[in-house]
């Protein structure tokens, strides 16, 4: 833009002093700043948005399975001292680093990313039904929208192909 007015003021200038231009000045066509960085983000923000969904369930994972008392208390209808609640938050730990490892590696990304949404959005019902809406509601819905984009996406770079 800047550019451009320049030019306009040197022909102006020239017009007004009885100098004629031969012809009129074109603009020059150069790349815009932070294209190449645009063509690298759509070309690899679908796999960082993988690999980054992955780790996050492969941390909240690993937690379920390290400290399962811990979590208990989100296991709705279950007391937190129950058996059967801990025997499910480990279960639903190993199934968290099961999809958090198949994200990160690559393999079966649909599969993994639809299973994702729907592990999440488990979570966030089972979290607004049972506490109503909170930060970590609002947290698990963004993870669960991440879940949906990884799901979308068809542009994914370091895959595990068998």
């Amino acid at each position: 833009m800047a550019r451009r007015n320049r030019v306009a003021r040197a022909a102006a200038r020239a017009t007004a002093g009885g100098q004629q231009l031969a012809a009129p000045p074109t603009a020059v066509s150069t790349p815009a700043m932070g294209e190449g960085v645009l063509e690298a983000t759509q070309e690899w923000g679908p796999t960082v948005a993988r690999v980054a969904l992955g780790l996050v369930l492969l941390w909240f994972g690993l937690h379920e399975l390290f400290q399962p008392s811990l979590w208990t208390g989100y296991v709705p209808a279950l007391p937190s001292t129950s058996h059967v609640a801990l025997g499910l938050v480990v279960v639903h730990g190993w199934v968290l680093v099961m999809l958090g490892v198949a994200l990160c590696l690559g393999v079966a990304i649909r599969l993994a990313a639809a299973l994702s949404a729907l592990a999440l959005l488990e979570i966030v019902l089972s979290l607004t039904f049972t506490g109503g809406l909170s930060d970590i509601v609002a947290r698990d819905l963004g993870v669960f929208g991440l879940a949906v984009a990884v799901l979308a996406s068809d542009r994914h770079r370091l895959l595990l192909r068998g």
